[in-house]
């Protein structure tokens, strides 16, 4: 009998040399930062509830409904706030939510009390809290909030629970939120969540055209990195939002003026070129319903900062809805934006002087 040869399969796999390996791990550090780059340029529109309360308001803002429905779904809530009456009877759809934890005062008593205590009583307590009211098991953004004026700081519990509550997950996100943040504060924040193994993801600041103190922050946190939120985004009283005028002290409502002339006057280079800007997009987009606070908005958006939008008002709703969809998808130009700049600075002057 013939006997057969037996075959040896001669493996063509190959050992990838060093040259390959570093290769890959190039094409994995290109890949990071193509997302960080997409994080940083990444802006959307938001829903603040901080102003809804049930002695105003029985149900929610019809405006919450209509812009849920044109995709925005991003909810701004403060734990343990009035809004969450309403919210709680309306979260049917399920939006994204962004919860604000002020850390409760201890007086003192957080360094001598047990550590796990004062992490429950300050932060995860009321986190827990305002997810069983909304009933939700998850949120997407876990804030830490503060509005104490001074320099920012939280002591080392704060951070602790946040990410206790992020390792649980209970959120996929953490940001910071401080009237007088600044890059320093900010970095310092972001290396206290990286050495518990966690990292900042967002930071809240005040940003309109009449508040722009926080320009260079957004310029900082975005070269870190870092989504920029921008809450009072059409100014003190909505004063940015270029409705209310000299010539237009009532906003265009029948009703006794909110604002006197000389509260207005000064105001009037920016509401001029608001109006100017208004007028020429309106040509250039081909969309006559442009109006003076979607401009105001759009400001914030390019300089990098997404709006958080107060949804009360029927016509701040409309502006909102607008600036989404195929109605939105304008943005100003740089001669716009440098137009819109060179007024703020006119007025930020005039108010010095007044």
């Amino acid at each position: 009998p013939k006997c057969r040869r037996a075959k040896l399969k001669v493996s063509t796999r190959r050992i990838p040399c060093a040259a390959e390996e570093e290769s890959k791990e190039s094409m994995s550090m290109d890949f990071l930062q193509k997302l960080i780059q997409k994080q940083r340029s990444a802006t959307e529109l938001g829903i603040c509830t901080r102003e809804w309360h049930p002695e105003i308001f029985d149900d929610v803002p019809q405006g919450y409904r209509d812009a849920l429905e044109s995709g925005i779904d991003l909810v701004d809530v403060l734990a343990n706030s009035s809004a969450l009456q309403l919210l709680a009877d309306a979260t049917k759809s399920q939006p994204r939510f962004c919860v604000r934890v002020a850390p409760k005062p201890t007086l003192g008593l957080g360094y001598v009390l047990n550590k796990n205590l004062v992490m429950h009583l300050t932060v995860l307590s009321p986190l827990q809290q305002t997810m069983k009211r909304l009933n939700v098991g998850y949120i997407e953004t876990l804030t830490i909030h503060s509005d104490v004026q001074g320099r920012m700081h939280f002591p080392f519990w704060v951070y602790d629970a946040v990410v206790e509550a992020y390792q649980k997950g209970l959120c996929s996100r953490i940001g910071i939120s401080h009237p007088n943040a600044d890059v320093k504060a900010v970095m310092q924040a972001k290396q206290e969540l990286e050495k518990r193994g966690a990292t900042l993801s967002c930071v809240f600041v005040n940003l309109s055209l009449l508040e722009r103190e926080a320009l260079q922050l957004v310029k900082d946190c975005r070269a870190e990195g870092l989504q920029v939120f921008a809450t009072n985004v059409l100014g003190p009283d909505e004063l940015a939002s270029g409705r209310y005028t000299a010539a237009n002290p009532t906003g265009g409502e029948i009703s006794v003026p909110r604002f006197t002339l000389s509260q207005l006057m000064p105001l009037r280079p920016l509401h001029q070129a608001l109006e100017d800007v208004v007028k020429g997009l309106r040509i250039r987009a081909e969309k006559p319903e442009i109006n003076t606070t979607q401009v105001a908005l759009q400001w914030v958006v390019s300089k990098g900062a997404s709006p958080m939008c107060d949804v009360t008002t029927e016509a701040n709703a409309k502006a909102v809805t607008g600036c989404t969809g195929e109605d939105g998808n304008w943005k100003l130009t740089p001669d716009e934006e440098a137009m819109l700049d060179a007024a703020a600075d006119e007025v930020a002057k005039s108010r010095r002087r007044w």
